[in-house]
């Protein structure tokens, strides 16, 4: 039993590390030049990582007890785990742009999904951690997201850095309005990071309150205490 809790633990810190790896490839390869050379080995490295994501979702498939809530519950790690780049080439649809940038976006989930669970799987931390947490994720994530669909479209995004400023100021409701989304994927990512942005300040907001609250307890037991050593 614990030869087997040593390799899940050692299995599931492979699985950490493939998923690091999408996410900053996935940003390397959005922000920077890439050549075609370079891209072409990436897509090799990324084929092998997918048969490994998608080997470890049917795995986990068979050994569920409850295999409908399985698929339920980890239907977007099947979706994200597929070689679109792969299989759909041959048949030319990367012609289509914006068709080429969304399966970029959804390979990306590949390394966000697993980080995601562990944050949430973490019994130790509080709530507000986690979400705060989750919500950087999500802003860089919505932000490649942003930059990837609006480039070439969008004349007021014209640099990841805009894309970065553009999601921080719809994260924190601000929304100057200088910078805006053009497409619909890109308001999509915008709609995620209002809602996004709403709860994190819901939980901020309730996490102050939960200190006042706190605070004014102890000083209430505080004078408690005093005022009966001062009867005694």
């Amino acid at each position: 039993m614990k030869i087997k809790n040593n390799f899940l633990k050692k299995y599931n810190y492979f699985i950490l590390i493939l998923s690091v790896y999408v996410l900053i490839e996935l940003v390397l390869e959005v922000i920077l030049n890439v050549p075609e050379n370079i891209i072409t080995i990436l897509n090799w490295i990324d084929l092998l990582i997918c048969i490994i994501f998608l080997s470890d979702w049917f795995v986990f498939l068979f050994k569920a007890k409850d295999k409908k809530n399985y698929i339920v519950t980890r239907f977007f790690d099947l979706i994200s785990s597929i070689p679109y780049v792969q299989l759909l080439r041959p048949l030319r649809i990367f012609r289509v742009v914006r068709i080429f940038r969304a399966f970029k976006i959804i390979r990306g989930l590949k390394g966000a999904l697993p980080i995601m669970r562990i944050l949430l799987a973490n019994p130790a931390r509080s709530l507000f951690s986690i979400y705060a947490s989750l919500t950087v994720i999500i802003y860089f994530y919505c932000s490649v997201g942003l930059y990837t669909f609006e480039k070439g479209f969008n004349n007021s995004m014209k640099s990841f850095e805009d894309a970065l400023w553009m999601s921080f100021t719809t994260l924190t409701t601000v929304g100057y309005g200088d910078i805006y989304p053009v497409t619909t994927s890109g308001r999509i990512m915008a709609a995620i990071l209002v809602l996004t942005g709403m709860g994190l300040f819901s939980m901020l907001t309730a996490e102050f309150a939960g200190i006042i609250v706190k605070f004014v307890k102890n000083q209430k037991e505080n004078r408690e205490v005093e005022n009966d050593e001062d009867n005694s």
